[in-house]
């Protein structure tokens, strides 16, 4: 009996704990505060879960984020380079031949994300080298050793460091000759992977010409596929073959003898201890052979029988005492070639300007029936010509073909050596400096705006052409005419 009372009154005292939970025992008023559960009451449920708090990791990349990036033509003839950049008609010319003829647009193309907003973004330098042969793998090629010159290499900068206004400009050549720089633009996109609120992304295009002789660069050929490594973005993701998303760089050097470009995006480093980070692109494109002559001058020359006159100023009839001017009539042969080059003159038997065969203006003479038919015809074998790189003067008969090569060397169908291609300009004088017994007075000529000091050709100096003639001694007074040709060959590889 004692032992179930103990029982009743253990009972009532562990109710009485219970309740005073849920009493003020102060007041005595029951107390509706929220119930804070830490274990359940069933049978083997021993845990509790929550899911209503978070573990965020932002992770902001020190690097400017070159996410795609492309070398384009403008196939608009009609575009200035300059307005509506972004809505003009682009090809991809990146890993492929292009032409250049100083009037064709291109651009530059990359899409730069920054975690840190455009105004991290200080510096988009841009650079391209002809690689002659040999790639640098660190990018380092521009004005490389042997490979001065303007049409070889070029610089091009963005400066986005002068209070939030940009401005695009050309450092390499800087006389707006062998590259033309248009506009810039930035189109604001987003960035489907960056931070939001914090990342800024752009398009910024960059817009050039080069001219005529831009340097030809065939690749591995112009019947042959370039190595191509893809750049491609799928959903804010770059990849490509080249792609390092370590240092977020684009590496494509895969074609010797092709144009090698580098773009390099620089921040100041802000939120980090550095004071800037790079990344950058490294690429190629290739350039058609350009070939023209521009112009070639008349040749004048005045003579009497059995003498050689030239036109040079110092044959007999050019010289003051005998009515001449004292001035060279040596002629200045205009061409354009963008590699290296040869090239090669031909002159017609002359005749007579009563000649039924003047090729300028034909006559009513047919002296075939004549004792001596030649009497109104000088052969071409007596014609002598030198200039180029030729300064030993020669006759048409003493070469193969009966063509003369002033620049290179070989037959007429078929050159085996060719002149070093020009550094610099737009175009090449056949006639830099005067043959050496010519009129002191005779300026140089340079291509463009270069002159003596500045013009820093691989090659020696050409002189301009001259002609020469041996006059027969029975040869009949008058005016006679030959046709000249010139022909100007660029040096190509298939």
């Amino acid at each position: 009996m004692a032992l179930a009372k103990k029982k009743v009154l253990s009972t009532l005292v562990i109710i009485s704990l219970i309740a005073t939970l849920f009493m003020n025992i102060t007041t005595t008023s029951y107390v509706f505060a929220p119930l804070i559960i830490t274990g359940s009451a069933g049978a083997n449920e021993d845990s509790a879960w929550d899911n209503s708090s978070w573990l965020n990791v932002t992770v902001e990349s020190k690097r400017p984020r070159i996410l795609w990036y492309d070398f384009q033509k403008c196939t608009n003839s009609s575009f200035d380079g300059r307005s509506d950049i972004d809505n003009q008609p682009w090809s991809s010319r990146r890993n492929n031949m292009t032409e250049t003829d100083n009037s064709t647009w291109y651009r530059f193309i990359i899409n730069i994300s920054s975690d840190q907003g455009w105004d991290n973004i200080e510096y988009i330098n841009i650079s391209g080298w002809h690689d002659n042969g040999t790639d640098n793998a660190d990018g380092t090629g521009y004005n490389a050793s042997g490979n001065y010159g303007g049409n070889r290499n070029f610089f091009m900068y963005y400066d986005n460091t002068s209070n939030g206004t940009a401005y695009f400009n050309l450092t390499y050549p800087a006389n707006n000759t062998e590259i033309t720089i248009g506009n810039f633009s930035e189109l604001v996109v987003t960035d489907t992977l960056g931070i939001s609120g914090s990342t800024e992304t752009r398009n910024i295009s960059f817009c050039f010409k080069p001219g005529y002789q831009f340097r030809y660069a065939p690749g591995p050929g112009e019947s042959t596929t370039w190595t191509n490594d893809s750049v491609s973005n799928t959903n804010g993701y770059p990849d490509g073959d080249g792609y390092d998303p370590t240092t977020c760089c684009w590496e494509s050097f895969d074609n010797t003898w092709s144009w090698n470009f580098n773009i390099t995006v620089v921040n100041c480093g802000e939120n980090w201890e550095a004071s800037s980070y790079k990344s950058w692109v490294n690429d190629e494109f290739g350039i058609y052979s350009y070939t023209e002559i521009v112009s070639a001058e008349d040749a004048t020359i005045f003579g009497a029988p059995d003498g050689r006159y030239s036109t040079n100023g110092s044959s007999h009839f050019n010289q003051a005492t005998y009515g001449g001017d004292g001035q060279s009539d040596n002629v200045t042969v205009v061409t354009r070639s963008n590699g290296n080059y040869s090239m090669t003159v031909n002159i017609t038997d002359l005749y007579h300007s009563a000649h039924v065969n003047n090729p300028y203006s034909a006559g009513n003479v047919d002296p075939s029936g004549w004792t001596d038919p030649y009497a109104l015809q000088i052969n071409n074998s007596y014609v002598y010509v030198r200039g180029g790189k030729r300064t030993n003067s020669i006759n048409f008969t003493n070469t193969d073909s009966n063509c003369i090569y002033l620049y290179g060397y070989g037959s007429d169908s078929s050159p085996s050596a060719y002149q070093t291609h020009e550094v610099n300009g737009t175009c090449k004088y056949t006639g830099e400096a005067t043959l050496t017994e010519g009129p002191s007075s005779s300026s140089q000529q340079f291509p463009d705006s270069y002159n003596y000091s500045t013009y820093g050709s691989l090659n020696s100096n050409s002189t301009t052409v001259e002609f020469a003639v041996q006059i027969p001694a029975s040869q009949i007074a008058g005016k006679y005419t030959a046709r000249v040709y010139y022909h100007l060959r660029t040096e190509t590889h298939s």
